[in-house]
């Protein structure tokens, strides 16, 4: 299932940190190899993150140094 704005906006009042992908995705996949638990591609080929309670320990900030195009970050 993937992260709903209502599930971000939860995730943030619980003072987790949530991984994000912007528009300038371009589906090169390097964050699905490094963190399929975190990301996965969709219909269009761009990345989206995946729904966790928790997103400690998944490797995201490895996904964040390999992106190309550096369009993952962290919402707090």
């Amino acid at each position: 299932m993937l992260l709903t704005e209502e599930q971000i906006n939860i995730l943030k009042w619980k003072w987790i940190k949530v991984p994000y992908v912007n528009d300038t995705c371009i589906w090169c996949s390097a964050c699905v190899a490094i963190s399929p638990d975190v990301f996965t591609l969709n219909e269009e080929w761009k990345s989206v993150v995946l729904s966790r309670d928790s997103y400690e320990w998944l490797s995201v900030e490895d996904s964040i140094m390999a992106c190309p195009v550096d369009c993952i970050s962290w919402v707090e």
